[in-house]
């Protein structure tokens, strides 16, 4: 009887074998999201297509020394400098909020970043990422006068949107473009008389950034960008918004990053950044260059 037993279980065993390796051979691979395009949500002086993540918190210091001039203020290091306090929280996996304050104007902003797509191992190539934020700038009443001289306070805000799109080669290179629109209710009519854009409007400015990391070990990475405004050619030379370029290094140590970089805008606020910058990179008689520095850290309360 024992025996019996033993050969129709044996028996039973080889009629199941090739079914479930033909089960096997049938599963779909599943496709797994590409982690970690950029260590953080900020390269030196753009945003990347990365979130905070889902319930975490996220604090950061941006800093930007002065020009690069004299050697008595240590080439900027003693100049007046820039300075943005940054706090952000990640409601899901996919839509993190934002505030922060800018010395410079006395800017306090509202962020909002969503991403729409994500990179997966195959199927979906690219991450793609909106962002947007509008700030208020603390001046005195006395410089928001607008040609009818009138100091509204709708004159104190500005608006900034960009969609990014990134993607990660391998475990070293990443890259990302983005295309955005800066706008502000309050400009100065002398210094941007006679621009207009192809939709008609003389506050609003296109612009497109291209950012970049090579990871050369598991903490450490070289940064480069480059930001371009466009259709900025009839604005007069002297305030005419300048690209931006800039090369940096970051350390990072999951929690926390620091990057250190070279670049030729002052303004942190990308809105500013994107519409005042008048350093001009290609001139080299004048000083244009800054050193600047982010330094990020963040709490996980997921489970």
């Amino acid at each position: 009887m024992k025996n019996k037993f033993i050969k129709t279980l044996s028996l039973s065993l080889i009629f199941m074998l090739p079914i479930a390796l033909l089960a096997q051979s049938t599963d779909k691979p599943v496709a797994e999201p590409v982690m970690s395009t950029f260590e953080h949500s900020f390269l030196m002086n753009n945003n990347t297509t990365e979130t905070h993540g889902n319930k975490s918190l996220d604090v950061a210091i941006q800093h930007r020394f002065g020009l690069a001039d004299q050697p008595h203020d240590l080439y900027g290091f003693y100049a007046p400098s820039n300075i943005r306090l940054y706090i952000g929280y990640g409601v899901t996996k996919n839509l993190s909020l934002g505030i922060g304050a800018t010395k410079a104007n006395e800017n306090y902003d509202f962020s909002l970043k969503y991403a729409i797509l994500k990179q997966k191992s195959f199927g979906m190539p690219v991450n793609v990422t909106y962002y947007g934020s509008f700030a208020m700038s603390g001046v005195k009443e006395t410089k928001l006068f607008n040609q009818s001289n009138e100091a509204l306070m709708t004159n104190r805000l500005s608006y900034y949107n960009e969609i990014m799109v990134s993607r990660k080669f391998d475990n070293h290179l990443s890259l990302q473009l983005g295309v955005n629109y800066s706008y502000f209710n309050l400009l100065d009519s002398g210094s941007f008389y006679g621009h207009k854009d192809y939709i008609g409007m003389t506050h609003g400015f296109f612009g497109i950034a291209v950012a970049g990391r090579y990871k050369f070990s598991p903490q450490s990475s070289i940064l480069v960008e480059y930001n371009m405004p466009l259709g900025v050619s009839d604005v007069p030379k002297l305030s005419r918004p300048m690209s931006n370029i800039g090369i940096g290094f970051e350390v990072s140590t999951g929690n926390h990053q620091f990057q250190i970089f070279i670049c030729n805008t002052n303004a942190i606020l990308s809105q500013n950044a994107r519409t005042f910058n008048t350093n001009d990179n290609s001139n080299f008689k004048v000083p244009a260059w800054l050193v600047g520095f982010n330094i990020t850290r963040q709490w996980g309360f997921s489970k």
